[in-house]
């Protein structure tokens, strides 16, 4: 089986693929971990206010650079360490549409996500992933979520 699992270094994430190593995975599975960077915005807020100072735009995209190389080494570690069949994969652009490429790409027979479980308001101004990728993907998604980390700033 091949699954793909979308992390964005949050604990909501790492809880995901905890849970998937726990009680999906079998060694013969092929893992696909995805991390997907989207520069289409100034600021994580999607802050539609624009400095005049593109320093801040430059400083901006290396420290989003710098965490997800980060999170892609911790990744790639993470496979090699527990002997897993897979790879991690860095892609760019709008990240629901371009999980559910990916997971389209390699014929992936299930997506896993996490979900931060935002409030109706916040979900339906920002949109959600892992609501997006339910709508979209041609293949099974588990949201993971917990209950005690619903609405945290993670």
């Amino acid at each position: 089986m091949k699954v793909l699992i979308a992390t964005d270094g949050s604990e909501i994430a790492r809880r995901a693929l905890e849970w998937y190593m726990q009680n999906l995975h079998k060694e013969d599975n092929r893992l696909y971990i995805v991390h997907v960077t989207d520069n289409r915005y100034s600021f994580e807020n999607k802050d539609p206010i624009i400095p005049t100072d593109q320093h801040f735009f430059v400083l901006e995209h290396q420290e989003k650079e710098t965490k997800a190389k980060e999170l892609i080494n911790k990744m790639e570690a993470y496979i090699q360490d527990n002997r897993i069949k897979g790879e991690v994969n860095k892609l760019f652009g709008d990240v629901g549409h371009e999980i559910v490429k990916r997971a389209k790409d390699i014929d992936a027979s299930l997506i896993i996500t996490g979900s931060r479980g935002l409030g109706v308001v916040r979900r339906t101004v920002l949109g959600s992933v892992s609501d997006y990728v339910v709508h979209h993907s041609e293949v099974p998604v588990v949201v993971y979520t917990d209950k005690s980390l619903q609405g945290a700033n993670i």
